[in-house]
């Protein structure tokens, strides 16, 4: 007989920003696909998040367009479904992507450089024993909000921090 378990992790995780203001709202989570085209501007208005999904084909494609100069940069391709938000401060956006029915993988990016930082890899960093939990099973891990309770700044560094909640889910069988 197997039996199986559900087990849900949820951590924070601090990203160091560049100083910049800091709103108190929570920018939304936009699920995607939910149309042809699909416009997220960032919360100071500098940056827009672009995807496109024709006919909700498999062709499916996110950008970013600096509103200045409309330049237009390709970020990824995707399979199936994305969810998204800016940081409180611009600095920053993430990408949840469910590249499967049993998985999901989410990223964070910097709108400048397009750097990413891919959470998995993060949280392997920090714990090792959690790497045993990913791409097993059913294995969903995903950002779900920005905070910015508890959120500091460092006048000698110049760094502010936003916070990011990360949730790993998955369900694994026991003999």
């Amino acid at each position: 007989m197997v039996l199986r378990v559900l087990m849900t992790g949820v951590l924070l995780i601090q990203l160091p920003l560049l100083v910049g203001q800091t709103k108190s709202v929570h920018p939304p989570v936009v699920n995607l696909p939910r149309g042809a085209v699909s416009r997220i501007p960032s919360p100071n208005g500098k940056w827009t998040l672009i995807f496109e999904c024709p006919n909700y084909s498999s062709a499916r494609r996110l950008s970013i367009e600096d509103s200045a100069s409309h330049t237009r940069r390709l970020i990824g391709e995707y399979a199936r479904s994305l969810s998204i938000s800016w940081a409180p401060d611009s600095h920053l956006f993430f990408v949840n992507d469910a590249y499967a029915s049993n998985e999901a993988l989410s990223y964070v990016y910097d709108p400048v450089t397009l750097k990413t930082t891919d959470l998995a890899k993060l949280l392997v960093a920090g714990d090792p024993g959690a790497a045993q939990f990913l791409g097993v099973g059913h294995s969903y891990l995903q950002a779900r909000r920005w905070s910015t309770r508890g959120s500091y700044s460092s006048s000698c560094m110049g760094i502010s921090t936003s916070r990011l909640w990360v949730v790993l889910l998955f369900n694994i069988a026991l003999p």
